[in-house]
């Protein structure tokens, strides 16, 4: 199709043949943006009817250089504007004053999290080697079922259950103590 067309009936004002080449251009334009943008059906229809206006405006003013690239021009003008569109629903709303004007801290919670890992190290360091040996595993593979865990250390599944919560009770034990205020 001749879409230099357009720009030659814009420019003349002939309305028979705009009418013509703007169903044409009209969805030409809605399936570039369904297809490569990812628009909507109700968003591309907006889109196109922008473009359409923008494009017509700069036609009327002469501001248009190659009629025969009408077409690109178009494309551009629709990507565009529809990313300006979108750009503009992400931005937030701020008609209303927002009950707080800041976050709570939390740096004081980030402090007291770095204290209790910690303790938990030092606890961890101060069991036996077997233990830690033991309960790190469980730490390194924290989804792993209980038989898998038996298997590893080639123990019963219920003495690797009771071993893992006996060391578990020793480091709560330990890191309340040191914990303490």
């Amino acid at each position: 199709m001749d879409y230099a067309r357009f720009v030659y009936a814009v420019q003349n004002n002939d309305t028979e043949e705009l009418a013509s080449m703007v169903s044409v251009i009209t969805a030409v334009l809605i399936k570039f943006l369904k297809v490569r943008m990812g628009a909507s059906q109700a968003d591309a229809e907006d889109t196109t009817q922008n473009t359409l206006m923008l494009v017509t405006e700069k036609i009327q003013s002469d501001q248009l250089n190659n009629p025969d690239s009408i077409i690109y021009y178009l494309f551009t003008t629709a990507k565009n504007d529809y990313l300006k569109s979108q750009a503009k629903l992400r931005e937030s709303n701020y008609d209303e004053v927002p009950e707080s004007h800041s976050l709570e801290g939390d740096q004081l919670t980030k402090l007291l999290d770095e204290e209790k890992m910690s303790v938990l190290r030092t606890c961890l360091n101060e069991l036996k080697p077997k233990f830690k040996e033991y309960i790190t595993y469980w730490f390194q593979h924290p989804g792993d079922e209980t038989a898998v865990v038996a298997d590893h250390f080639g123990i019963s599944i219920s003495n690797a259950w009771t071993k893992k919560h006996r060391i578990l009770k020793l480091l709560k034990d330990c890191c309340e103590k040191k914990l303490a205020f």
